[in-house]
């Protein structure tokens, strides 16, 4: 497998792709920071201060969390150190992976690995002010195994590091799982014996299985609330086709993110990079070996073919095996290390070639010019999205404390849905995943994000941790149709009535020209 020339220092060339890649981190976090928006469970946590991490299996974050403010009674928003120190792990981990599998110079290793932690779902990971580094942590740990030696000590490491992965944030260790049979690639491109690098892979598999166990023993069986509901298994074998369709459904999102332009462009990149890995798998099956026989050979090719098909699925891992798994940009980590697998296999099969690393720079530079478009276009969606609905809330906030001067107001109920802005709109329809990175907290359909931004600015009238008693009640309905035809006032984004100690708010969306307008 490639390794640093001799004469190098190790240490001296992971320094060096780290401050290359924690610049290039910086240019994709940067937008995200200039937005300064609360991501979705951000609201409550900085009025609030609660962590509630460990119902959802993940006490380790709690423990990192609390620890960084010396376990004051409430946590506190101290954002943005969380992205920061984010980024900071995922440089380093993306470093040491690089001159773990690849010689190449230091800038073309820090485009290698990019993809790790700069893929676009990873963008929600990196919005949460509070999550980002517990879940950046988690990559990390995830990576580390595959850094360390292959003895009886290092194996042991591995499994603790994927148990605290695990206890960071569960779908980080996917990203384990795609580079370990990366690992297997790799070491089929140095044309070391099958036997050895399948040894590794079973060694990577005991780990990996040994770590769940543990988890499942000590943390998993505590979870509870509606991240148990979500994580119910499948339970017979009747139920097992359910996996192909959990694949067919997370990988129709991940295809229905992108418009078919840009899947003109990166799909055929991504397609390239399938390919390059089948033909490492080929090349190393085809190899003069004196004591592999004609049906290892099959078995060598075969494995080659599926290789890309493996990695795909090695990507969702464990959650493949849930009846309804939720799906969301932020569990889609292991599509980073997909990409940088890819990208690193792609070096290594053309690194016997005079312009291979051209073709390599060319290649990895396009990933990371659409994913710094793509987050550039999102932090000013989100930018745009905060102002819009500041702007209603304060509106709001203000005509109810005129009205409330009139008479009391005992309970606050919301209907509608304020929408997206319209800049955030435009940006949604050229990039369909912003439907799903940019949320949306003036939604009634919604009432845990709604209640979140509404205790900012109506405290008074909103319980953030109690947000069913804005439920509306069979009564609301006469205020309802009378809010429709004569309110009490109307604003941009919303018509408010009061009655009877009660404010109805009906969220209406921004008029927003049509596609055919647009163009």
């Amino acid at each position: 497998m490639a390794v640093p020339s001799p004469q190098d220092d190790p240490g001296s060339g992971v320094r060096a792709v780290f401050v290359r890649l924690l610049g290039l981190y910086a240019l994709l976090l940067y937008p995200i920071l200039h937005a300064d928006r609360p991501y979705n469970d951000d609201l409550k946590r900085a009025l609030l201060g609660r962590a509630s991490w460990d119902s959802n299996g993940r006490p380790l974050a709690t423990l990192l969390m609390r620890a960084l403010q010396c376990y004051n009674h409430a946590m506190v928003d101290i954002a943005p150190l969380p992205q920061i120190g984010a980024i900071v792990l995922l440089a380093w981990a993306g470093a040491q992976l690089a001159r773990r599998f690849t010689d190449a110079s230091p800038w073309l290793a820090a485009l290698l690995v990019l993809p790790l932690g700069a893929q676009p779902f990873l963008l929600e990971n990196l919005s949460y002010q509070f999550d980002a580094l517990s879940m950046a942590l988690a990559v990390w740990l995830a990576v580390w195994p595959l850094l360390l030696p292959a003895t009886r000590r290092g194996s042991g490491w591995g499994i603790a590091s994927l148990f605290g992965a695990l206890c960071l944030y569960q779908p980080a260790i996917n990203v384990f799982l795609v580079l370990a049979l990366a690992e297997l690639v790799l070491t089929q491109a140095t044309d070391q014996q099958a036997a050895a690098g399948l040894r590794t892979l079973l060694r990577r598999a005991v780990q990996i299985a040994v770590a769940m166990v543990v988890y499942e023993l000590l943390v998993g069986m505590h979870i509870s609330g509606w991240v148990k509901r979500q994580a119910a298994p499948i339970h017979s074998w009747r139920e097992i086709p359910r996996i192909a369709d959990n694949v067919a459904t997370f990988y129709g999102f991940v295809g229905g993110s992108f418009n078919a332009n840009w899947w003109a462009v990166f799909g055929t990149l991504a397609t390239l990079l399938a390919l390059g890995c089948v033909a490492v798998g080929l090349r190393h099956a085809c190899a003069r070996a004196p004591h592999r026989s004609r049906g290892q050979q099959v078995l060598l090719m075969a494995l080659a073919v599926a290789m890309p098909g493996l990695a795909m699925v090695a990507a969702l891992g464990p959650m493949l095996l849930l009846r309804a798994p939720e799906i969301q940009p932020r569990v889609l980590v292991g599509l980073g290390a997909l990409l940088a697998s890819g990208l690193l296999v792609m070096r290594m099969a053309l690194r016997t070639r005079a312009w291979g690393d051209r073709v390599c720079v060319t290649m990895a530079s396009m990933f990371a010019l659409g994913m710094w478009v793509i987050a550039s276009a999102y932090g000013n969606a989100m930018s745009d999205q905060q102002h819009y609905e500041q702007h209603i809330a304060e509106r709001l906030a203000d005509d109810l404390a005129t009205l409330s001067a009139a008479q009391p107001i005992h309970r606050l109920v919301v209907a509608g849905s304020a929408g997206f802005s319209p800049l955030a709109a435009h940006v949604a329809g050229e990039f369909p995943l912003m439907r799903r990175l940019v949320p949306t907290y003036l939604d009634a359909d919604d009432r845990f994000a709604t209640s979140g931004l509404l205790m900012f600015y109506l405290p008074q009238w909103v319980d953030a941790r109690r947000p069913l008693l804005n439920q509306t009640l069979p009564g609301d309905a006469l205020l309802a149709a009378r809010c429709a035809v004569a309110p009490d006032r109307v604003a941009a984004g919303y018509r408010l009535c009061v009655q009877g100690g009660i404010a109805w708010v009906q969220f209406q969306p921004a008029a927003l020209p049509s596609a055919d307008e647009r163009r």
